[in-house]
């Protein structure tokens, strides 16, 4: 089953733009290949996006000199630029390369960037994701100055390219599939282009050409060589299941919950697809992300120190940490939790030396599973040669019980703690932090403890086996469907909910 949102839409668009097929018969012969099978929902959301996607282009401007009843062709190649070292030290050739979708006549070239999101403005002035000026010069440079590639998919570099056509004028478009939007990134000649490379994105090319750190973290499962990258450490049988066959993937403990709710859930969230979030973030759920900014600022702070009991939001009754505002009973409930946590905040009283890592991602590779987890601790923190990980959560009333159960992470951060993930950590703690309504509270857990290993086990375990398992996705609908912000797409979901509504109907009906 497919894995990219847009790989189907580009199949769609493909078949309409290079096999002259009509929108609806393109959209029809795609979904309903069986030999690239296409999950229900994200065959909802493919025939949305196309035709948001030619919505869209309808309403970009015409180019100067471009006749309105001869508009672009589409381009199938690629284009690619060969280049010289920018640097002394850089390679003889590099490379720069544009994909997604090209267009070309009456000596103009334009790119469009195709997103599932939206690209309009903001309030504030700027899209959803702006984007980095370093790549839209990358971008503009090959229009103007690239040349068709003529090498196979898979035929290792340097590539064949073909003959280069100059242009008089190039654009570059982005599209966002969620509302039909649009942007025009950049629109000029080719000296305009050319004039965007700056020192800073030489810069940028040189620092990517000459390679960097490592930094582990979401992307991690995407990534071919993560089997052999020296920063992300490889625990045979962590996660207890055996590899069946099925290709990479990245598995989180939110994939579990998302998975455990509803499988097309899980899917959709990997999927990267438009979600409503009116349906699925609740007052409390809104309070508690906001909550979590906060402090993550806080411990943000160059130089780190501890959080005080007046680092908090004002005014009271109304306050905002990134894009979570809140209001009334929840501002100031907020505001006592913040406050709350300086008494408890790890880096208090801590020594010199120590060191503190809000919203850290820690990476493992099972390779008998062939699965990539990734973990995002609350706060990793280390004092003298011990690491510990911490989990905050905001709750009103304080709920005992099995807390491994509960707090089904805390089960994940058990076993990260025993397999000795963490860089030189023989050692590892894990703590939760509770803000309540009436005051915080931490609680270790004993991670040597025999049976606080075996119990963390089973739960992951819970989480993890039906979701290994599953290759197909199926939507579960019913409960699930509350506060699921894919509703719009899924099928199940829709029939599920006509049900109700007849069922209800034919009830009041008979009342």
């Amino acid at each position: 089953m497919t894995g990219w949102s847009l790989g189907p839409l580009h199949d769609v668009v493909d078949r309409i733009e290079f096999g002259q097929l009509p929108l609806e018969e393109a959209l029809a012969g795609r979904l309903a290949d069986t030999g690239r099978p296409v999950h229900a929902a994200l065959a909802r959301w493919t025939e949305y996006a196309v035709r948001s996607y030619f919505t869209a282009v309808a309403k970009i401007p015409a180019l100067p000199g471009v006749p309105l009843d001869e508009p672009l062709e589409p381009v199938s190649r690629m284009w690619a630029r060969q280049r010289g070292p920018l640097k002394p030290g850089d390679p003889d050739v590099y490379e720069e390369v544009v994909g997604d979708r090209r267009y070309a006549g009456h000596g103009v070239r334009e790119l469009r960037f195709v997103r599932t999101g939206s690209v309009a403005e903001r309030p504030g002035g700027e899209p959803d994701r702006p984007r980095d000026e370093a790549e839209i010069a990358v971008a503009v440079g090959v229009l103007a100055g690239g040349r068709p590639v003529l090498s196979p998919k898979w035929e290792r570099k340097p590539l064949r390219l073909g003959r280069f056509e100059p242009a008089r004028l190039v654009r570059l478009v982005e599209i966002g599939c969620a509302d039909a939007s649009y942007r025009v990134l950049f629109e000029g000649t080719p000296e305009e282009a050319f004039a965007r490379y700056d020192t800073s994105v030489e810069d940028r090319i040189d620092a990517v050409i000459a390679g960097g750190t490592y930094r582990p973290g979401q992307d991690c499962g995407r990534c071919a060589a993560v089997a052999d990258c020296p920063e992300v450490p490889s625990r045979p049988g962590f996660l207890g299941i055996a590899h069946a066959g099925l290709p990479r993937r990245s598995w989180s403990m939110t994939t579990g919950r998302s998975h455990r709710a509803c499988p097309a859930r899980a899917h959709l969230e990997d999927l990267f697809l438009p979600r409503d979030g009116s349906i699925e973030n609740t007052e409390a759920m809104v309070r508690g992300q906001a909550v979590h900014a906060w402090i993550e600022r806080l411990h943000r702070r160059t130089p780190q120190r501890a959080c005080a009991p007046d680092d908090t939001p004002a005014p009271h009754e109304a306050w905002q940490c990134g894009r979570w505002a809140v209001t009334g009973l929840q501002a100031r409930l907020g505001i006592q939790m913040i406050g709350d946590h300086a008494l408890v905040c790890p880096l208090r009283d801590r020594p010199d030396g120590a060191e503190a890592h809000p919203e850290h991602s820690v990476v493992v590779y099972d390779p008998e599973a062939d699965v990539v987890v990734i973990a995002k601790a609350d706060l990793l923190y280390r004092v003298g040669d011990r690491w510990t990980l911490r989990e905050t959560k905001t709750v009103r009333t304080l709920s005992e019980g099995d807390l491994l159960e509960r707090y089904p992470q805390l089960a994940l951060a058990v076993r990260i703690a025993g397999a000795g993930v963490l860089p030189g950590a023989e050692h590892c703690r894990v703590e939760l932090e509770r803000l309540t309504g009436s005051g915080p509270v931490v609680t270790e857990l004993d991670v040597t403890a025999p049976d606080v290993a075996a119990r963390a086990q089973r739960v992951l375990e819970e989480y993890i086996s039906p979701w290994y398992a599953d290759a197909h996705h199926p939507a579960k609908p019913g409960k699930a469907c509350d506060d699921c912000p894919f509703t719009r797409w899924c099928p199940a979901a829709k029939e599920a909910k006509d049900v109700k509504e007849t069922t209800d109907g034919k009830k009041g009906a008979g009342a």
